[in-house]
């Protein structure tokens, strides 16, 4: 699949003076794990939104590949993007999770004798193929979200999109949603775009996005973005635990790599340096 692009697009909420997305230009990969990152109100759900064709810009285009988000387009835009939202709770509609992830396939007319393995297949994938008959209501808040996801793979979107979909989760639950993203990741078959507060999370991130007040503020490599501390300190965004580490060894004078450290590659390092 060919790049995501945004081409000057302007979008306005109905009675609102606002712009919230301002005449921006920029392109995404596919095929890699993309972090958005920016503060409440900077746009990021609206990008998302757009991307989805849930919202429509007032100006300009959005393409994915070839084919252009708008109206005429909306059924092929949705097989290939996919949302996660923050509360799975506003995207259940069946009362079991067997019952919920067939909506969807449903929807896509998959044949009723095609559905019984699409289902094990996809709830194996998030692992939770032991729920299949489950109530939803009795799910706990990370297995939920498993199962919003699972609902997305069973259709088998190349695009998976996640709003927040982690900042309702105990620190467990959120653990085991990103081991399950970073699978996924590592698959090779999906384009995984995250919005997030956490720099923790977005360092998981080959590439990101960020937004301030409806504008792109930096569209890179996760590296450069995040190394880029007058950036984050205007922006007000705490980073993650491996550069903070970073950044108290320098002020006890030690010395570390001149270069951004992941937190994993961080604890790696100083591991060998203790050894």
């Amino acid at each position: 699949m060919r790049e995501i692009n945004f081409n000057h697009v302007t979008f306005k909420y109905p009675n609102s003076r606002t712009l919230m997305i301002d005449d921006q230009s920029f392109n995404l990969p596919t095929n890699k794990w993309i972090g958005i990152i920016g503060h409440n109100g900077s746009g990021k759900s609206t990008i998302m939104q757009l991307l989805d064709g849930l919202l429509l810009p007032n100006k300009g285009q959005i393409t994915i590949g070839n084919l252009a988000v708008n109206e005429q387009n909306l059924e092929e835009v949705h097989k290939l993007v996919g949302m996660v939202f923050q509360n799975p709770e506003n995207q259940f509609v069946g009362s079991t999770v067997a019952e919920d992830v067939a909506f969807g396939l449903e929807n896509y007319n998959i044949a009723p004798e095609r559905m019984p393995m699409k289902i094990k297949h996809a709830l194996a994938t998030v692992g939770m193929t032991k729920y299949e008959n489950s109530l939803i209501s009795d799910l706990s808040g990370g297995q939920k979200q498993r199962i919003a996801i699972a609902g997305v793979l069973a259709v088998r979107t190349p695009i998976i999109v996640l709003d927040e979909a982690t900042s309702m989760l105990d620190p467990m639950g959120r653990e085991s949603i990103m081991k399950l993203l970073r699978k996924l990741h590592d698959d090779g078959h999906y384009t995984i775009i995250m919005i997030t507060h956490d720099l923790n999370e977005a360092e998981l991130a080959d590439h990101i996005l960020v937004l301030d007040q409806g504008k792109v503020l930096a569209n890179d490599v996760t590296e450069r973005v995040l190394s880029n501390r007058k950036l984050l300190k205007e922006l007000q965004l705490t980073p993650a635990a491996g550069e903070q580490i970073r950044e108290k060894l320098i002020g006890a004078g030690i010395r570390v790599p001149d270069k951004y450290l992941r937190t994993e590659e961080m604890v790696r390092w100083l591991k060998q340096k203790l050894n």
